[in-house]
């Protein structure tokens, strides 16, 4: 797990299913990295339910974009999907500190350019609290 810079560990749980069928997608590789960052959080392959969790910790807030991470899902025959998951802006607020919100003021999803044009948006429901740890899960059609 990677150190929290913000104190606030994240989880991030995926569950890949078919676009098709609603089934479980079942030995998809998935990387996961945060928004600026080259290397990834990690790799896993998806399990018999389609899951893959991914301990992290929450985004810093930077200065043009909305707090995310990038995502990527993979098979045999090569890329499937990429996205990101935009953190919603409730669990936003309850992790940054005040100088932190103030990067995020006057700042939207629209205006995000990690977040425009041909990458999906996808939000994720998170539940937890900035003391104990956030978990952000979202099922993707693949």
């Amino acid at each position: 797990m990677t150190k929290p810079t913000l104190g606030v560990a994240l989880t991030v749980k995926l569950r890949l299913v078919s676009a098709n069928s609603g089934r479980p997608r079942t030995g998809c590789t998935v990387s996961l990295w945060h928004c600026g960052g080259h290397e990834p959080v990690g790799r896993q392959v998806a399990d018999p339910a389609g899951w893959v969790s991914f301990g992290s910790a929450f985004p810093e807030a930077q200065a043009g974009h909305w707090p995310h991470v990038h995502f990527e899902v993979q098979s045999a025959d090569g890329v499937l999907h990429a996205a990101q998951l935009a953190l919603p802006g409730d669990a936003c607020a309850q992790v940054y500190r005040a100088a932190q919100r103030r990067r995020l003021a006057g700042m939207s999803l629209g205006r995000d350019c990690c977040l425009t044009g041909e990458w999906t948006l996808e939000i994720p429901s998170v539940t937890g609290d900035a003391a104990r740890g956030l978990v952000a899960t979202r099922t993707v059609g693949v």
